[in-house]
Order: C-alpha cells, then structure tokens, then sequence
C-alpha cells in the first residue's frame, strides 16, 4: 500500500519535474557598475532605490539602481557583512566580533523644486520641502511647525509645498488640484491654511467655499481645475516623493536630508546645521 505521504512526494516532485522542463530563464543585463574597490558583500534595500557595497577598503559605497555612487561611509575593518534596515538605516555585522551595529545614513537627496509653491526667498541657502495631503491630520498638525521653523530663519531657508495626496483620502488629489489652481493666481498659501484648517471636512463642494473665501476668482478657479496640466503636475510630485523614499505624510526634508524626528527643535537645529556647513 502506497501512503498519502508517498504519493504527495511522488505528485510534488512530477509537477517539479513538468515545471522545469516546461520553463526557460534567460538573464539580461540591465547596468553595469564599476566599483572602485573589490566588493565584500553587496545588498539592495527593500524598495530597490538603492545598492549598498561593502568594499575590500573597509567602507560602504552606495549606490542608485542607476549606478550613480551617492558617497561612501567608512566602516571598522571588522565589519563583514551589511544588512539595510529600512531608507536610512543600516546594520553592519562582524563575524569576528560576534556583534551588529545599527548605523544611520545621512543621504542627502536631490528634490527638484520646480514650479512648486514655496515661502520665502528663492535664493535661501536652505531649502525645506514637505511632501503633504491636504487630508491627512499629521500633516495639518505640521504646518505651525514648519512655518515657525521658516521664519525663524526667514532670509536663510525657504519652504517647498509638494503634492503628496495618499489613496486612502478620497478628496485629498481634487484639493492638491485646487492648491496648485491657486498657485496660478498666486493664492496657494491662503488656501493652504484653509485647507488644513478643515482638513477633516473635505469635499468638492467645501473645496470651492473655501478657494472664494481665500479670494479666488472662482470661474477662473473652476477652470483651472479641469487642465489635466495640474493633474499631470500632482502625478510628478507624487512620482518623485516616491523616488525619494516617501511613503507616508508628512515627510519632510531640510536641503534634501530627512527629519526623522517632527519637532522645532529638530527642525531648527538642522537648518542651523546647514547654515554652518555653508558658513564654513
């Protein structure tokens, strides 16, 4: 008698066998890139944005799926291993050591600003942008903060609006359209604050109410509203925020390193930080 555990093996191993039979795997190459020392270990983060190298000269290389080298950080000659945690975090292991190091990457990220609407001088060495969804209460909560921090040092740093609108908040693209309807009437900070004033109560119809309230001229308001132009422009932010880790609002960055903690004084120290490196 053949048992049930036999024949399981038996028909697991006749689909195995059927499968690699029936399949073909050809490998193409996408990029070569060349590295500047002999690689010890080679791993991707999660997201695939970018590559980190563990070299033979006792650093780790990181790279972008483009194989642009983004900078180097140098690491103990004991560490053998890499393993990303996450957009900027990075465990370093040494076998001879027996141990693990959580390290934190500072990786300074290229945003391009664009026509995107901003506070403050144009030519302010440092630039702070939000990636934002007129719906979400964080990012309501954020705004007193970023603001503060923006005129705390209001000839020194300009704020970046970014359109950021998350699936989940039904209203959130129609009111990112509508701040960029504004921003051609050179209204979108007036209508920045109503929006998250209201945050919680979005709708097409609360939208127009709160656009002439901002005193907007509504028919050309209503207008611009349907130029897929700033429906292409609300898909380039997001395309963007994307390519720069964000997954979530608000996500936000001070001349393109990431605050990882949403406080003033956080804020304020890094901008403060940024001055001194200018100043150096």
């Amino acid at each position: 008698m053949i048992s049930v555990r036999s024949l399981l093996t038996t028909l697991i191993l006749f689909c195995l066998s059927s499968l690699a039979g029936a399949a073909t795997v050809d490998i193409q190459p996408l990029k070569s890139i060349p590295l500047g020392s002999t690689p010890q270990d080679v791993v991707a983060t999660a997201d695939g944005k970018r590559i980190y190298v563990l070299t033979s000269a006792s650093q780790v290389e990181v790279y972008t799926t483009a194989g642009q080298l983004i900078g180097a950080i140098p690491v103990d000659k004991t560490i053998d291993g890499i393993i990303p945690q996450g957009p900027d975090r990075l465990l370093l292991k040494s076998s001879s050591t027996n141990s693990l190091t959580l390290a934190h990457l500072e990786i300074s990220e290229d945003i391009e600003v664009g026509s995107a609407s901003t506070l403050g001088p144009v030519d302010a060495p440092v630039t702070i942008v939000v990636f934002d969804d007129f719906e979400c209460p964080y990012c309501a909560k954020a705004v007193p903060l970023l603001k503060k921090a923006q005129q705390a040092h209001p000839e020194m740093s300009r704020l970046v609006y970014k359109n950021f609108p998350l699936k989940m908040h039904r209203n959130a693209e129609l009111a990112a359209i509508a701040g960029l309807a504004a921003e051609r009437q050179d209204k979108f900070w007036p209508l920045h604050d109503l929006l998250f004033e209201h945050f919680n109560k979005l709708n097409p119809q609360k939208i127009n109410a709160l656009a002439l309230q901002a005193g907007l001229d509504m028919p050309r308001f209503k207008q611009d509203l349907k130029d897929p132009a700033l429906k292409r422009q609300v898909q380039d932010d997001i395309r963007q925020g994307r390519d720069v880790g964000v997954r979530g609002t608000p996500t936000i960055f001070v001349n393109g390193r990431r605050l990882n903690e949403r406080s003033f004084a956080e804020l304020d120290r890094m901008i403060k930080e940024e001055l001194n490196r200018i100043n150096r």
